[in-house]
């Protein structure tokens, strides 16, 4: 299979309140997770209003496939790296990026008009073209999607896990160095995003403080979980999937946030101590009156 393209969605509308606000900026994030991470921060997005962040600012989690299991931090990077070739082509030239075998196959014609208005296109003739096009993993319904978010002020950010069990210190002052190089915003939690999560759940210095080289070390401790990712399960009651964001998250995101702010938050400090700078992220969606 062609790995070429990584970008895609079965859901990718947003919902319908949303759709009324008209976004001033979107922030692009890119993350190791295929699940947890664009769980939460679709709960952002619903919650904007009633966590007092800007309405016209929203966090869009780049998806790729659901088997795509290419989570290093590089590999991070290039996906969304992908997305900014993708606004590159500009709307006039998004049938730049289909592949030259099925402009050939299809005909330029047919695929401009399926571009521009695919409802003029009979039914079967669309699916047999999304579905040659699925086959290597081109999406081109969500990639249209996203294509369309394109905004002067957008922002584009990685977020990655720390993970001293993978990811070497080599390979995440690397990806720092190359992010600050590119303009690009670089989130770290260490030891993972469950980290963050727990945040939410428990006074990390109070209840961990004898604890804290388990949760640095993040060791596995059954086939589902590392040390972190179990106590949050056992705290919260969910697993990788269905972390029931209103529930669990939703009324602890501002004391996460503190609770953040008192352990170490620059790049730097968070490839050797434990901690999470997504506090950054949330801090700059806040309505500053």
């Amino acid at each position: 299979m062609n790995n070429k393209y990584r970008l895609s969605s079965t859901v990718y509308a947003r919902e319908k309140e949303e759709e009324k606000v008209d976004l001033e900026k979107i922030i692009f994030l890119s993350v190791e997770g295929n699940v947890t991470e664009k769980e939460y921060f679709d709960g952002i997005s619903s919650n904007r209003i009633q966590l007092g962040f800007n309405s016209k600012i929203d966090v869009e989690v780049l998806r790729r496939k659901r088997h795509d299991t290419n989570s290093a931090p590089q590999q991070v990077i290039e996906l969304l790296e992908e997305y900014i070739s993708l606004r590159k082509l500009g709307k006039e030239n998004l049938i730049d990026d289909i592949p030259e075998s099925f402009i050939e196959k299809y005909g330029m014609e047919f695929i401009q008009q399926y571009l521009d208005s695919p409802e003029k296109i009979p039914k079967k003739q669309r699916n047999m073209l999304i579905t040659d096009l699925m086959k290597i993993g081109y999406d081109i319904n969500y990639r249209k999607y996203l294509h369309n978010s394109n905004r002067t002020l957008d922002e584009f950010c990685i977020l990655i896990d720390r993970d001293a069990q993978t990811h070497s210190e080599i390979n995440i002052r690397e990806c720092i160095e190359y992010c600050e190089k590119k303009g690009y915003k670089c989130y770290i939690a260490n030891p993972c995003f469950e980290f963050w999560l727990l945040l939410h759940l428990s006074d990390i210095m109070e209840e961990y403080k004898d604890k804290m080289h388990l949760i640095k070390e993040n060791p596995k401790v059954s086939s589902l979980h590392t040390f972190v990712s179990k106590e949050v399960s056992d705290k919260a009651h969910h697993n990788k999937s269905g972390i029931h964001f209103n529930t669990n998250y939703l009324p602890f995101v501002h004391t996460a946030i503190q609770r953040a702010k008192s352990l170490p938050g620059s790049e730097e400090e968070l490839i050797d101590n434990v901690g999470c700078n997504l506090w950054k992220l949330l801090e700059s969606l806040q309505v500053h009156i």
